[in-house]
């Protein structure tokens, strides 16, 4: 099980890094520009280094120690480490920077949510279906709220959930097909075009990559980077391929790596991108410590 834990938080860092370079090219952009992205490479606006990873990852990480701090989620911790956060960090989502704005400046963190449809909630959302993944109703429930307290509009909620119940399917080993059913029955209940775009991923899974950027989309909204995303992972048995298809949509490419490596690296990881990965020690070390709480909260239970 501490393998899923690592392989998930480990997975999500290696698709943000591989993506990184894409993130804001269009999909022809990126084949004119790199032909095809296989390995870590730097930022062309100079900020990141190969294998350094983005506020996704980051964001993850503040879930995560927020989660390990309070044992269930409390949104008033998590508010508070975004806050903290948000001084330091070298890339920030707009919907993010608004919401965080807000905190600063004393709203709470039931008004501090933006009514956006962008895809900041989803891409941090896997440390709660990896820790609470015993229970797919806490699983949604504090998905929901790990989002409005940035992104409060019904499509970003939806995308939460969906990830999140994702991760705590693939954690349980549920095949592709019944993940696809459990995610789609809670997301549709947010937003039913989210849901239907995701089955649709699953529908064109053998279809090419080019194909599934021109009918979903790849932009930084929640309706195109989550089902591009679960396109990517399923359309794809080993984990490097779905990354490596993935970081090359284009678009908000970092995110939709990220959260596509998420679920694809419980399965496993590729040993090689290890080696040049930003803090691949720290990533291990969270995961750890999730994992860690998950059994006390089993043991409680």
């Amino acid at each position: 099980m501490l393998e899923k834990f690592e392989g998930c938080i480990l997975g999500l860092a290696i698709g943000d890094a591989l993506g990184m370079p894409a993130e804001g090219l269009s999909r022809d952009d990126v084949k004119r520009i790199y032909g095809e992205i296989r390995d870590f490479l730097p930022s062309p606006f100079g900020d990141l280094k190969a294998g350094e990873w983005t506020d996704d990852t980051e964001q993850t990480i503040l879930l995560a120690e927020s989660i390990i701090e309070t044992t269930y989620f409390s949104p008033e911790n998590f508010a508070e480490k975004l806050k903290d956060w948000f001084y330091r960090a070298r890339r920030i989502g707009p919907t993010s920077r608004a919401a965080i704005l807000r905190l600063l400046r004393g709203f709470s963190w039931q008004e501090s949510g933006i009514e956006s449809d962008t895809c900041g909630a989803a891409m941090r959302v896997a440390p709660i279906g990896l820790v609470y993944h015993f229970n797919f109703n806490l699983v949604e429930r504090y998905a929901e709220i790990s989002s409005r307290i940035t992104h409060s509009s019904k499509t970003a909620i939806a995308s939460s959930v969906a990830v999140a119940i994702a991760i705590a399917c693939k954690v349980l080993d549920f095949s592709d097909e019944e993940m696809l059913e459990e995610v789609a029955k809670r997301t549709e209940d947010y937003d039913s075009l989210l849901a239907d775009k995701i089955r649709f991923a699953y529908e064109i899974r053998e279809k090419d990559l080019d194909y599934a950027v021109e009918k979903i989309g790849n932009t930084i909204s929640a309706l195109d980077v989550v089902p591009l995303a679960f396109y990517c992972a399923l359309s794809e048995k080993e984990f490097e391929n779905a990354v490596i298809k993935s970081a090359n949509a284009g678009g908000d490419a970092d995110s939709i790596a990220s959260i596509c490596g998420a679920i694809k690296g419980i399965e496993g990881v590729s040993e090689r991108f290890l080696e040049k990965l930003k803090d691949v020690e720290l990533l291990r070390d969270v995961a750890s410590r999730l994992y860690e709480l998950h059994l006390r909260i089993a043991k409680v239970i």
